[in-house]
């Protein structure tokens, strides 16, 4: 039988005459049959494509009639069993290799593929259009099939024609023969506008014949025709060839003819005569992987394994751009003289929307051994059997570079042991025995051996600090380094800063990544289109990919990526592994998850084309918000007292009902995991402030500073600086004076725990300024008159702290705090009696408040009074008062603060041993929290009692 869905439908009996198939019904089901040849497909399936969303409740009778009137029509007398086969589960259509046009249209392209690999550029020509001649229209053109159906099986067959035909005039060209192709040119051009590799080919085709004004008119066409359409500059690879007409570059006349070769030996004897030498040329330059080229040749190089045992199977997985094939193609030269018997290469294709079938790798393999094409077998298991004789005592090394998966190269292996299987794929095949190597970016420096040894090492060495920017640009992947070198050798004038320049330069890294007609984006998109084959389509894997682009260059949880995404955290638990097994996704410890650069350069900017404004900034707001209130949940564990900033509305007009815990992390329980949490999202909480302010969300981005308050505190005083200016720009671009005085305000606290309240002064001021002769302003103006009393309090001026809290508590007369620290300028200005009274006053409304962590504060400042009016004792009792407070609370800070005065006060008694235990959990208390300053003190402390006699435990 032969069928034909290249054009108009045909089914023909073996002498050619056509074999009608009645019904339009009946014609839709044996296509939908041959769409899917030899394969089960389901029942649900064939109803949806013969009647749509309108199926029939006689649906199931009227199949079974379809399939009885087509067994008449396809079945002969000969065959023991019919070629439609119904089962509970669906029909199977059996299919022969050569009977259907799809499947030979599909071979031609496989071995067009690895011809085209090898430069057999007349094999090319003749693959192609032998592959081409089976085209007889558009597919499918006279079945009556839905949409659903029909599209994507026929615009995957007219994107192979495409490609096909782009690979005959890449042939015709390398082989001379532009004449006369450049109208044929024209119209693909025409019809096919954007398709750039028609354009450069019209380009290079009218340079060869001597038209090169013709050559740069079709440049410019192109070019404006691309910019038009896509807003963008056409790719680098035309931009280049341009040039290179411009310059009438030697290198693009005709190619010399290669010479002829004697014709291949064919028939049975063929098959144990032909030695093939297949491997690639290794590159001269290898750098890098030292380690693993010499594990894997290390294998090979071993003693022989006995007969009968197992073939090693040794592969290497890694992202696009890695080095897989280059470090797999560098060991199989290094050990080949142990195989005399051929070195096979084969690309699978495994990474491609079309990948080489099973079936189609055999026959090549087989073909390669010098088996004559009339004596290869039909079917998987004769040619899989066939293959293993013929190499069965033989010492050949099989290099199969692009697997799809292991289901494509289980057949593809030796029976035993002689022969070495090598093995290259984007996944990680783990169910073989042998070396199984993940490669992930080169060192910094192997990365820069490899571009000194493409740029020299005097450029590199002459600008140091542009050649680490090159270096972070390419992320150590040894295609960006190669292409990035590659680009830089070819322009002498260019200095590294240039290129530097270049790959920072808003957001066009991959667009600079190119030489010829090797890509970066190329390289890895290949694994982003197989994404786009997933069952869920462009809603599935390949959005959460393209979305998780736009997390800041951090590791991130799957709590993260699921608030991001707006989906379930086991749902996307699931995604994120699978895109780490397609490596497009890194995962430096079990639930955290990172980009390659690259990578995530990629997916922002197919994010892009794909996904609209209005859903990436969803998107990125969803995160920030979830940053957001993971950070207010850690403040009312961190710093319990601490103003807390409002989440929704403004300033001061929140209490804890406002709260919607559901868009962040669970409560914490206490300190402890409140902490653990913010050590763990720490990157991503102040990226995030950054994220928001440079997406435009204002208001989330200051607020998010704001939060990070109680935790940057405790040791993190870069965080701190560098959140709260980012999250005062935000304040300003949003026109909020009144977060911006919130952001002033923090930035002061800032640096007065950095011991700097002369600079604090500054920002206090400001804030002053914005908040003075505003109405309904006079609690921020407290607050922000005591913290200027506090800068005066550590400069030593005890007045000058004292006239400020005063004039706080004018603007706020309930304010406790504001007390506390009034009540220790007096006791520093010997006023000891007063400072009591102001506590006593304070701890009044702090009870009557139920106040507990001012009064903790409180009694605690009334333990340095009283140990400044000379009465240990007393202090003793005001310091064990605040920690119990303390420690219910959850106040680690506040509770070494205590210990520390407590100390002082046991020691005052003479209580030395008391003193030091003391001193040494304070000093722990201090170290956890980040309090260098009073550390330091308590190690003088403690180094000054030790030498005293008593013995410090630290």
């Amino acid at each position: 039988m032969r069928f034909g869905l290249l054009g108009s439908f045909v089914v023909e009996d073996a002498g050619g005459a056509p074999r009608p198939v009645g019904t339009p019904k009946a014609r839709a089901l044996l296509a939908v049959l041959l769409m899917r040849p030899n394969s089960l497909v389901s029942w649900d399936t064939v109803k949806a494509a013969m009647w749509g969303e309108s199926v029939p409740a006689t649906a199931r009778a009227s199949l079974h009639n379809h399939v009885a009137r087509l067994r008449r029509v396809l079945d002969t007398g000969g065959e023991t069993e019919s070629r439609i086969q119904v089962a509970p589960l669906g029909f199977r259509l059996r299919v022969g290799e050569d009977e259907l046009d799809v499947t030979l249209f599909d071979d031609f392209l496989c071995r067009a593929r690895a011809a085209r690999l090898a430069k057999d550029w007349t094999a090319v020509e003749a693959l192609t259009g032998s592959g081409l001649a089976l085209w007889r229209g558009e597919p499918l053109s006279d079945i009556a099939l839905p949409d659903t159906e029909r599209g994507p099986f026929v615009r995957r067959l007219e994107e192979a024609r495409l490609q096909v035909l782009e690979w005959r005039y890449e042939a015709d060209l390398h082989l001379g023969r532009h004449q006369g192709i450049a109208a044929e040119l024209a119209e693909l051009v025409a019809a096919h506008p954007l398709r750039e590799t028609f354009h450069g080919q019209l380009m290079l085709a009218l340079h060869r014949s001597g038209r090169q004004a013709d050559a740069l008119l079709a440049y410019d066409t192109a070019r404006r025709t691309i910019r038009a359409e896509l807003g963008v500059d056409p790719e680098p690879g035309l931009v280049e060839l341009h040039r290179r007409i411009l310059r009438l570059d030697p290198s693009l006349a005709v190619p010399p003819p290669a010479p002829e070769e004697p014709p291949a030996a064919v028939g049975p004897s063929a098959a144990t005569a032909r030695v093939p030498h297949q491997l690639p040329s290794a590159i001269a330059d290898f750098t890098g992987r030292e380690e693993e080229l010499a594990r894997i040749v290390g294998e090979l190089a071993a003693t022989d394994r006995p007969e009968g045992a197992t073939v090693l199977v040794h592969r290497v997985s890694g992202g696009g751009g890695m080095g897989k094939t280059t470090l797999m193609v560098q060991a199989a030269h290094r050990i080949r003289e142990r195989f005399p018997d051929g070195q096979v290469f084969l690309d699978l294709g495994g990474m491609t929307t079309m990948p080489m079938t099973t079936e189609n790798a055999l026959g090549l393999l087989l073909r390669t051994l010098g088996v004559a094409p009339e004596e290869v077998p039909d079917g998987v298991q004769a040619r899989s059997a066939l293959f293993r004789s013929l190499v069965a005592g033989r010492r050949m090394l099989i290099l199969l570079d692009d697997a799809g998966d292991a289901a494509q190269i289980r057949p593809l292996l030796p029976g035993a042991a002689g022969s070495a299987v090598l093995v290259t794929s984007r996944r990680r095949l783990v169910s073989f025995p042998g070396v199984r190597i993940d490669l992930g970016a080169l060192p910094e420096d192997a990365a820069h051996r490899l571009l000194a040894s493409i740029v020299g090492e005097e450029r590199v060495a002459a600008q140091p600090e542009a050649t680490a920017e090159v270096l972070r640009a390419c992320g150590g992947m040894p295609l960006a380094l190669r292409l990035a070198g590659s680009r830089l050798a070819a322009r002498p004038a260019w200095s590294v800063q240039d290129l530097a320049h270049r790959l920072n330069n808003h957001g066009r890294v991959l667009r600079e990544l190119y030489a010829d007609d090797l890509h970066v984006r190329t390289a890895l998109q290949m694994s982003y289109e197989l994404l786009l084959q997933e069952p869920s389509g462009p809603a599935g894997p390949a959005r959460v990919f393209r979305l998780l682009g736009l997390m800041p260059s951090v590791a991130f949880g799957v709590e993260a990526a699921a608030a991001l995404l707006a989906c379930d955290a086991l749902c996307v638990e699931d995604w994120l592994e699978a895109l780490v097994d397609a490596h497009l996704l890194e995962s430096p410890a079990p639930g955290r998850y990172q980009f390659h650069c690259l990578v995530q350069a990629l997916a922002r900017e197919l994010a892009k084309e794909t996904d609209t404004e209005d859903e990436r900034l969803r998107a990125v707001e969803r995160l920030v918000t979830w940053c957001l209130r993971g950070a207010d949940a850690a403040t009312a564990r961190l710093a319990p007292s601490a103003r807390r900033v409002p989440l929704d509305g403004k300033p001061g007009d929140r209490g804890p009902e406002d709260q919607e815990p559901e868009k962040g992390p669970a409560p914490f329980v206490g300190y402890d995991e409140a902490h653990a949490w913010c050590e763990r999202e720490r990157e991503l909480l102040v990226a995030g402030v950054s994220l928001a302010h440079g997406t435009g969300l204002h208001a989330l981005a200051w607020k998010l500073a704001a939060s990070l308050w109680a935790y940057v505190r405790l040791g993190r005083s870069d965080d701190w600086q560098s959140t709260h200016i980012t999250g005062l720009a935000a304040a300003r671009a949003a026109g909020d004076e009144r977060a911006e005085a919130w952001m002033l305000n923090g930035l002061g606290n800032g640096r007065i725990q950095a011991g700097r309240p002369d600079e604090a002064i500054d920002y206090y001021r400001q804030a002053l300024r914005i908040h003075e002769g505003k109405p309904d302003r006079d609690r921020e103006l407290g607050a922000v008159l005591s913290n200027v009393g506090t800068c005066w309090t550590d400069l030593g001026d005890h007045r000058s702290a004292l006239r400020h809290y005063r004039q706080a508590l004018v603007h706020d007369p309930d304010s406790t705090a504001t007390m506390n620290n009034m009540a220790d300028a007096l006791a520093n200005l010997g006023r000891h009696d007063e400072a009591l009274a102001v506590l006593d006053e304070a701890e009044r409304k702090q009870r009557a408040t139920r106040d507990r962590v001012s009064l903790a504060i409180g009694l605690r400042i009334r333990g340095d009074v009283l140990r400044g009016a000379r009465r240990p004792a007393e202090a003793v009792g005001a310091y064990r008062s605040a920690l119990v407070l303390q420690r219910q609370g959850g106040d680690l800070h506040g509770e070494a603060i205590s210990l520390f005065g407590l100390g002082n006060a046991l020691a005052d008694l003479g209580e030395r041993a008391e003193a030091m235990a003391c001193w040494e959990s304070a000093l722990l208390g201090m170290e956890r929290v980040g309090d260098a300053g009073r550390a330091v003190e308590l190690r003088r402390r403690l180094v000054g009692t030790h030498r005293a006699g008593a013995a410090p435990k630290f």
